[in-house]
């Protein structure tokens, strides 16, 4: 018997599969995706926030904003390969713990999958010519800019498949091919993540730039950690304003194609999760609006702020305590909450050129609290999303229990 006999019948051996103890193979993989998630989706963020920074630096011949941007190349540069092995990681111990789920989906998804992996090389080429050559494009900032452009559109495409195979798990399409890549739930989550990825980036870079603008010693310097802490903000701000309303989308979204899996999201054992999830966006859109306050007092300002605060707390209310019919009013506060911030924002506008001033402690503390919130938030509805399938690994067609063992090919033939 020859050892490639063997090792061809050992596959025809039941094998017990791995269970985690304790933590369960189901958080042990998303605690793997969730750390993934937040360096890649921080340089989709960043890798789309950098050019534009450059280009408005460009327009306006303010050097800030190249500084700006040029910082965030420097972390995607450092960042970009860590994200990525996290991520190939995350895929190794899914596809230990759930061989059956993974090459079920993989078969489904299989060239959208290659591409998807294969694109890192362009990106990851782009990023360094985009960073280690800047200064050779100083005489041509246009084409530098299209290059960081372009390197984010391949980041993006990276995107474009992976929020395919994350909303075929909730809401699938029979089928293969374009019918189970664009389900139901495809192009609302698509948005929601792209400008997710804006939003919490933009608050997270404006927190730790109030931690650099608190230890920096150079006034010059602590000026450009205040300007940049509040320019982050403000587009943090305005991202999650569209984020909260593309969720709105995509929450309904799922409820007309997996009914059962909103209502159990929504009723299930973990439904206070969606009150820790409006808990994290009041304290965005409060800490916004006191940051607003702090750093440009108005007549209006304490006013609008309280509104704000006044909103955000029937938004967190549980559905229990409304009267009977009137769930609607959490909608109605949410939208309120997000109209008197905008209006906030535009009266705390400093005119063009204004010298920003230096940033109060309070203000600082503001700032850390609201950069932290967003990712939690951003970690949080990818928990959601996850815990509203049940005990399915992909809702309605596989049960996590069916997820395990040695994957066995449906037939003779299936298979090219």
């Amino acid at each position: 018997m020859t050892i490639a006999t063997v090792l061809a019948g050992s596959y025809l051996i039941t094998q017990p599969s791995i269970q985690l103890p304790f933590i369960t193979n189901r958080w042990a993989v998303g605690i793997f995706f969730l750390i993934h998630i937040i360096f890649g989706s921080f340089t989709m963020g960043a890798l789309v926030l950098g050019p534009t920074y450059e280009w408005i630096g460009l327009r306006r011949e303010d050097p800030r904003y190249e500084r700006l941007a040029r910082s965030l190349g420097n972390v995607n540069l450092k960042i970009f390969s860590l994200g990525a092995t996290l991520g190939g990681f995350a895929v190794i111990v899914l596809t230990a713990l759930y061989p059956t789920f993974f090459v079920t989906l993989i078969t489904v998804f299989f060239w959208p999958a290659v591409v998807a992996f294969s694109i890192w090389f362009l990106t990851l080429g782009g990023i360094l010519l985009y960073n280690l050559r800047w200064d050779r494009f100083r005489l041509r900032k246009g084409t530098h800019i299209l290059i960081g452009y372009a390197t984010a559109a391949t980041e993006h495409i990276f995107l474009f498949i992976i929020v395919a195979l994350d909303s075929y798990l909730l809401t699938p399409r029979a089928g293969q091919g374009l019918s189970a890549f664009f389900n139901p739930s495809y192009w609302p989550e698509l948005g929601h993540r792209f400008v997710g990825n804006l939003s919490w980036a933009s608050f997270f870079i404006a927190a730790v730039a109030a931690v650099y603008a608190a230890a920096s010693r150079l006034p010059a310097n602590r000026l450009y950690f205040h300007w940049a802490a509040r320019t982050s903000l403000v587009v943090g701000f305005i991202t999650l304003a569209v984020q909260v309303g593309l969720g709105a989308v995509f929450v309904e979204s799922i409820k007309q194609a997996s009914p059962g899996a909103f209502r159990y999201s929504l009723e299930g054992p973990f439904a206070w999760l969606w009150l820790v999830q409006a808990t994290f966006i009041a304290i965005l859109l409060v800490g916004s609006n006191l940051y607003f306050w702090q750093s440009r007092s108005t007549a209006a300002g304490p006013i609008l702020t309280a509104l704000v605060a006044v909103a955000s707390l029937i938004t967190m209310t549980p559905a229990a305590l409304y009267p009977k019919g009137m769930f609607w009013l959490r909608y109605v506060a949410l939208g309120a909450a997000v109209l008197l911030s905008l209006l906030h924002w535009l009266l705390s506008r400093p005119r063009t050129r204004t010298r920003t001033p230096e940033l109060r402690r309070s203000s600082q503390v503001t700032l850390a609290v609201t950069g932290a919130s967003a990712l939690l938030l951003f970690l949080l509805m990818g928990v959601i999303r996850t815990t509203a399938r049940s005990d399915y690994t992909i809702y309605g067609v596989m049960k996590e229990s069916d997820s395990y063992g040695i994957f066995q090919a449906p037939s003779k033939g299936f298979y090219p």
